[in-house]
């Protein structure tokens, strides 16, 4: 199997009214190695309270959090089978599963770049170039990941007045009109405005972000411009407080789907993708890129929106050989969504590299 290079993808995807973007953690790894692999963020993590779970990592031979969150669960609801007086250990794969998840989220925030000005601009604006060729077609660009990488580009894009559409995350002011009927702020942070369809979202994250809260019945958004601290500065503040951001790391699809269904936000941004996934006809009308997308068997709930949708055309980003053994799962993951379609339905694979997407 031979990749095309991405400006060749763009000419195939030329025809298309609607282009469509999903990001994966290759997103951020592209950009900072050394902190978002599984394998750096396990070196950081602090599992000195749970040494079992360091031994679940070596036996499973994984450093792939997820994994390990989806074993232990699995293992609380096998265990009772075969006896019966292990009431404390299920509560303990339970707890732990749990602690995994809060752990990684705290990971991710401590090694995260400081601010903004960590990345350097030649990068962003390579970003905002790739990122334009979705926002710029009446695309809607979705991310599974936890980071502030995508928002700082967007908001360098802004700032810098590159974006060829604004973007929209789907969070604005509550604001009320005094006496004279001019519209008076009423809160100090941004929430989330409601239906995604409804405020032309177009950004959506799609398993929760470090910058976006639950607090009560609403979803509010942490921002610079209202507080003047760094995003990720609130973010510790907030864990450090025991608040944690909105975020999915379920370890298996089922899981979180479940944890998406909880969430007003999150549930939006998950019909909103299929809702996307639907928009194609004989006509080819769209088609979606991914890039940095694993494919894994754990975001079954998002490829399963992709083999029941009606998009005309896949364009899957490969990193290095596509003989790999990563790549190898990728493509077969890919190709089993092929084999379900029961319409007219391209794939065509591309260099993730000639993307150029930090550069």
């Amino acid at each position: 199997m031979k990749t095309i290079s991405f400006t060749k993808a763009l000419e195939l995807a030329s025809g298309y009214k609607k282009k469509n973007l999903l990001l994966g953690n290759g997103f951020s790894i592209a950009c900072v190695p050394n902190i978002f692999t599984y394998s750096s963020l396990y070196k950081q993590a602090d599992f000195s309270k749970m040494p079992e779970v360091k031994n679940v990592f070596k036996n499973l031979k994984t450093q792939d959090f997820e994994e390990v969150i989806h074993a232990l669960e699995y293992a609380a609801i096998v265990l009772p089978s075969y006896k019966d007086n292990l009431p404390r250990t299920v509560i303990k794969l339970q707890r732990h599963a749990k602690k995994i998840k809060e752990i990684l989220i705290q990971t991710i925030a401590k090694n995260h770049p400081e601010r903004p000005s960590s990345i350097e601009d030649t990068k962003y604006k390579s970003c905002v170039h790739f990122l334009n060729n979705f926002l710029g077609h009446d695309g809607t660009i979705y991310s599974l990941n936890y980071d502030l990488l995508l928002y700082w580009t967007l908001m360098f894009g802004l700032n810098e007045n590159l974006l060829n559409a604004m973007p929209n995350d789907g969070f604005g002011k509550d604001v009320e009109l005094n006496d004279a009927g001019i519209p008076i702020s009423v809160s100090d942070y941004v929430i989330w405005q409601g239906d995604s369809n409804a405020h032309g979202q177009n950004i959506h994250y799609l398993h929760g972000a470090l910058h976006v809260f639950e607090r009560d019945a609403e979803i509010e958004k942490f921002t610079w411009i209202n507080t003047g601290k760094p995003l990720i500065e609130q973010a510790r503040e907030a864990l450090e407080a025991n608040r944690f951001p909105l975020f999915v790391a379920e370890g298996d699809s089922t899981k979180k789907l479940t944890r998406i269904t909880h969430s007003g936000y999150l549930f939006h941004s998950y019909k909103s993708f299929s809702q996307r996934m639907k928009t194609g006809d004989k006509k080819s009308t769209a088609c979606l890129f991914t890039y940095g997308v694993s494919f894994s068997a754990n975001d079954e709930h998002i490829l399963k929106k992709i083999t029941a949708g009606k998009i005309n055309h896949l364009f899957v980003s490969i990193y290095g050989k596509p003989d790999s053994e990563a790549n190898k799962k990728i493509i077969q993951a890919a190709e089993s969504i092929k084999g379900r379609r029961n319409q007219d339905f391209q794939i065509s694979y591309y260099d993730a590299e000639s993307a150029e997407v930090w550069g």
